[in-house]
């Protein structure tokens, strides 16, 4: 990573992901997040970007939802993620879409995709693991051409959440904090979108930004 360390080992991390691949999807499903993903971006209009990148994929549960929701599909999908587990059942789940997919086993900060080569950027609970946020952030900007879309879902302080990061090392962000950083990162008009309900209502929000 670019980005000095994370708040666990990349050794650790990758192995815990690799071991939780078969079973990560059903887990997420089973607190809500699948529901909140498609709630998100099945309220926000403008989902007709031509090229996505989807950064830290897991099993592609974000760029899932950004696919049902989207009007006019993808010419390219970058998918990005450190575990190969995960990102061979990102690619699984995202081929029945019939977009073109770019895979890169590589983590947020590394050369793929290139810079200026996305008109969206899509990223769940990765930020947290960043040391640098705000880093993290703009090397996510860089990506984007001018006026295209960052689509974030951050962990938020909760107890739930402590005990995340416990396993996982990854911290959590209060919506101002969130917006403050984007800021920060160069990004324009950022705002807030709590999920509606369930888990992910009191563990995570989510937001959008937009590249100057």
């Amino acid at each position: 990573m670019l980005f000095a360390k994370t708040h666990a080992p990349q050794d650790r991390l990758h192995d815990l992901y690799d071991t939780m691949a078969g079973r990560w999807q059903a887990g997420i499903d089973k607190l809500g997040y699948g529901a909140a993903y498609d709630g998100f971006f099945g309220n926000l209009s403008g989902l007709d970007h031509a090229v996505i990148a989807d950064i830290g994929t897991g099993t592609g549960a974000f760029a899932a939802a950004y696919l049902k929701a989207c009007k006019t599909r993808p010419v390219l999908c970058h998918l990005v993620d450190t575990s190969s587990e995960m990102l061979m059942r990102a690619q699984s789940e995202l081929g029945r879409w019939g977009v073109p997919m770019q895979p890169a086993c590589a983590a947020l900060g590394g050369e793929r995709p290139g810079p200026g080569s996305c008109d969206a950027v899509l990223a769940a609970h990765v930020i947290e693991h960043a040391d640098d946020p705000i880093a993290a952030l703009s090397w996510c900007r860089t990506r984007l051409r001018p006026g295209g879309t960052i689509y974030l879902a951050v962990s938020r302080p909760h107890w739930c959440t402590a005990l995340l990061r416990w396993k996982w090392g990854h911290r959590a962000y209060r919506p101002g904090e969130m917006l403050s950083m984007l800021a920060q990162a160069g990004f324009v008009a950022p705002r807030h979108v709590a999920f509606r309900a369930g888990p992910p209502s009191r563990t995570s929000a989510a937001y959008v930004a937009t590249a100057p």
